[in-house]
């Protein structure tokens, strides 16, 4: 399950640019999370699907919201944990993709989160990304979902 270790300048872009729309609004985790998931659904409406819309849209909501929390708090604590120990953050990463494997997760949703992840990001900056910063989460994010897409079809 290796990460290919990533450049410390694009890890120092991506806690800049992540720390810096952390502190946008005090609702930023909400706000980032919701984003992020209803973009992800407008990209791709199969992914609806994972969130148990397919059950009912009570059920969907209730899934949603609890993913739209959760989602900025795990890319928050993965890119604290960036840098030269890489094996603890792909144990976590790993126990990521169990989940994701038991909840059925379809491994081809996974460049939806990412695409969506950068919408949300941009929002909360109030600006677009610069194409270096870009470049650094799309790194980033290839290198995260890998390991847990790895660990889907383990």
């Amino acid at each position: 399950m290796m990460m290919k270790e990533i450049t410390f300048t694009n890890i120092a872009l991506v806690v800049e640019t992540w720390d810096a729309a952390r502190f946008t609004d005090k609702e930023f985790e909400e706000k980032f999370g919701y984003k992020a998931v209803k973009q992800m659904f407008e990209m791709e409406p199969r992914t609806k699907s994972v969130f148990g819309y397919d059950k009912g849209e009570d059920n969907g909501n209730a899934h949603m919201e609890i993913h739209a929390k959760a989602f900025p708090r795990l890319i928050d604590s993965i890119i604290q944990m960036l840098g030269p120990d890489v094996e603890f953050v792909e144990e976590i990463l790993g126990q990521v993709g169990d989940r994701h494997r038991a909840m059925n997760v379809n491994p081809s949703f996974f460049p939806f989160m990412g695409k969506a992840l950068l919408v949300a990001l941009e929002d909360s900056l109030r600006r677009k990304l610069t194409d270096e910063e870009r470049e650094a989460w799309e790194e980033v994010y290839d290198e995260i979902a890998n390991v847990i897409v790895k660990k889907i079809l383990a």
